[in-house]
């Protein structure tokens, strides 16, 4: 294995990151037309991404599991329920001066 001493710049700040890659990636690495450092940030941010969307997804999911298990005996359709959600949306619109 091979290490690699990276700046990576965003902004006026600056972290330094040492990696240590296999050989075999690094010869590929070096077939890319592309600066390392940048597509290291790039990486990395594309993976910090997933990982939140990843959250939100589950905590999504989590929601909608509690709001089915609060709603279950609900007697209202779900047209009562669009159009009740209508109205409160306008009323706070309303109430925080978003809307005249």
């Amino acid at each position: 294995m091979k290490s690699i001493s990276l700046k990576l710049v965003k902004g006026a700040k600056m972290t330094e990151l040492k990696i240590k890659i296999p050989k075999e990636l690094e010869k590929k690495m070096k077939e890319l037309p592309t600066d390392v450092s940048q597509f290291v940030i790039e990486a990395i941010e594309e993976r910090l991404a997933e990982r939140r969307l990843k959250r939100s997804t589950s905590f999504r999911t989590l929601l909608l599991k509690v709001f089915d298990r609060m709603t279950e005996e609900s007697r209202l359709s779900d047209e009562d329920c669009l159009r009740l959600g209508k109205e409160v949306n306008k009323e706070v619109a309303r109430r925080y001066h978003l809307v005249e």
